[in-house]
């Protein structure tokens, strides 16, 4: 990894949370119910429903709804008629009992009851009998609520009288628009800043050759410190180990969930700490005066103090701490959002891939990984659920995976306590097309000044990102973001380099290879200049095509060394 700056210990706890926040998707639900509106003499509360349509309908509006008492039978097994209990003009709570739930609400029903609802774990039709003769018989309103919402109803003080209802849904959901925006702010600032301090180092690196500076469409607006190189070296078969090694970390937080899932949330904590001193050192150390610094003797030898990086060390500790402490409060998505806007923008302008090949291996990877573990798991689970979004929604744990954006559901739809609670985005949908568009981008600088790669492929990702959402509504279910974010973002720029010519230039990359690093670069290509003074200064012509020893083309964005006898290393 291009972060040879950082010390040994935050470079291994970004290289672990990077792999688990690859395991992140995109998930909602929208299906339709009804609604249990509940009031008691202190309270109010609205509860989602499932019922069934062949019993009874419901009105479309609370305000022609009656109020009906709510008798807590759930200890009783309704198949057989109990004399001590009245559910006369009452909606009756019951637990599933020993026998089907028509003949259950038939009794009911044979004592004036108005309705029926079942407690359910699953809160699935499919798991529920149904005797059809006696449902023949049944008028009364009959369907299922949640053990956790039957919970929250039977804690209601003193009487507690229900209105049932089934408003109209509106599909649509505000929330997903926020997780859309968020994400583009956070991918557009991320690889924006990723191509600036690539293409500054580049810079750097083909200055430090002989010669001089050289001739570039850009200058570097950036200024960098560092020892990193302009890009990762890494190889399509670690990239290949590397996503093994996620589908490998994913089947076990299968199995040990609830014990991987602290060791995750205390990866996610440092990791933060990091990321928000790393986004807002540049911000912070803008800041001039006497009042920032500070010099003084320590035992025998000076010390100096800078206060600037001393308030923003404690405050990325503060934040980060803040949010383990509220974590499973309502409003610790907005935290939770910021930390995680803050670790994708500081992953995004550090790992800094080299070429498109490794870019397209990385993407065509993951995208068949998201799409078995999503598609392809729920075939080989117990309780048919992938993989995937047990580890992403929490399952039936208390505690959530904290590499995703979340957006609580907001808007004017009657039935979104029918929705799950959060909308959410995996860190891994941002990262995996953002590393692409970052090479874009790094690659626009480098050979142009316009920057067609990277504008066209951040108007895709956000195009990608609205199909998901729609595949989201129309199939009714989780939805891998990556079978749609991969085509909608790999292909643009493959599209664009041929038509442009510089296809093979995209696809390879570039890299300033110093002479003594020669050995380890095995396509580097090396070429003696023997010519005569006055030469040196020019810039290499394309090779022949005709000419069998030559092994790799020469960009003519890439610049000769100069003087005669010297060696220029050029990689494509």
């Amino acid at each position: 990894m291009a972060i040879s700056n950082k010390p040994i210990f935050g470079r291994a706890v970004i290289f672990v949370i990077y792999i688990f926040a690859l395991l992140g998707f995109s998930y909602a639900t929208n299906n339709e119910y009804g609604v249990l509106a509940a009031e008691s003499s202190t309270e109010k509360e609205n509860f989602c429903i499932i019922y069934f349509k062949e019993f009874g309908s419901l009105p479309e509006e609370k305000s022609k709804a009656h109020f009906h008492i709510l008798l807590d039978n759930s200890k009783l097994d309704w198949c057989e008629n109990h004399p001590e209990s009245d559910p006369n003009s009452k909606v009756v709570l019951l637990s599933k009992g020993n026998c089907s739930i028509s003949t259950q609400a038939l009794n009911i029903q044979d004592r004036g009851g108005k309705g029926v609802f079942f407690i359910t774990h699953s809160g699935k039709v499919a798991n529920i009998d149904i005797n059809d003769t006696a449902a023949e018989s049944i008028n009364i309103t009959v369907g299922l609520i949640s053990e956790n919402s039957a919970e929250r109803l039977k804690a209601m003080e003193n009487t507690v009288t229900v209105k049932l209802f089934a408003p109209h849904s509106i599909n649509f959901d505000f929330s997903l628009l926020v997780i859309w925006i968020i994400a583009m702010i956070t991918v557009s600032i991320g690889a924006y800043w990723s191509g600036l301090i690539r293409f500054a180092i580049f810079f750097k690196e083909m200055n430090s050759l002989p010669g001089g500076e050289k001739e570039l469409p850009n200058k570097p607006s950036v200024r960098v410190n560092t020892i990193e190189e302009s890009s990762l070296n890494v190889s399509t078969y670690a990239i290949g180990g590397f996503v093994l090694c996620m589908g490998l970390m994913l089947v076990l937080l299968y199995f040990l969930y609830d014990y991987l899932v602290y060791f995750i949330i205390g990866l996610f904590v440092l990791a933060s700490i990091l990321s928000v001193h790393s986004c807002l050192e540049p911000l912070v150390l803008k800041i001039k005066g006497s009042f920032c610094k500070a010099d003084f003797r320590c035992g025998g030898s000076s010390c100096h103090i800078d206060f600037r990086q001393v308030l923003l060390v404690s405050f990325a500790i503060a934040i980060s701490i803040y949010w383990v402490i509220i974590r499973k409060e309502k409003y610790s998505w907005i935290l939770q959002d910021i930390l995680g806007v803050a670790f994708c923008i500081h992953m995004l302008k550090s790992i800094r891939l080299p070429s498109l090949k490794i870019c397209f291996v990385l993407l065509v990877l993951l995208f068949f990984y998201d799409i078995f573990f999503v598609f392809v798991t729920p075939y080989f689970t117990v309780k048919g659920e992938s993989v995937m979004e047990e580890i992403a929604t929490g399952g039936s744990s208390t505690e959530m995976l904290p590499m995703v954006l979340r957006v609580v559901h907001f808007g004017f739809d009657p039935l979104a306590i029918c929705y799950k609670q959060f909308s959410i985005l995996g860190f891994g949908d941002i990262l995996v097309p953002g590393l692409l568009i970052s090479y874009c981008h790094g690659f626009d600088l480098v050979t142009s000044k316009k920057r067609i790669y990277f504008i066209t492929t951040i108007i895709t990702y956000g195009i990608g990102l609205l199909v998901t959402f729609v595949a989201l509504f129309l199939m009714n279910t989780a939805q891998p973001a990556l079978l749609y974010l991969v085509p909608c973002t790999l292909l643009p720029p493959i599209i664009i380099g041929w038509c442009k010519g510089e296809l093979p230039t995209l696809w390879n990359g570039f890299k300033v290879v110093q002479p003594t690093d020669a050995t380890r670069y095995p396509d580097v290509q090396v070429e003696t200049n023997e010519s005569a003074p006055g030469a040196a200064n020019e810039i290499p012509s394309m090779p022949s095509t005709d000419n069998p020893t030559s092994k790799n083309s020469v960009n003519p964005s890439e610049i000769s060394n100069e003087g005669s006898g010297e060696r220029n290393y050029l990689l494509q």
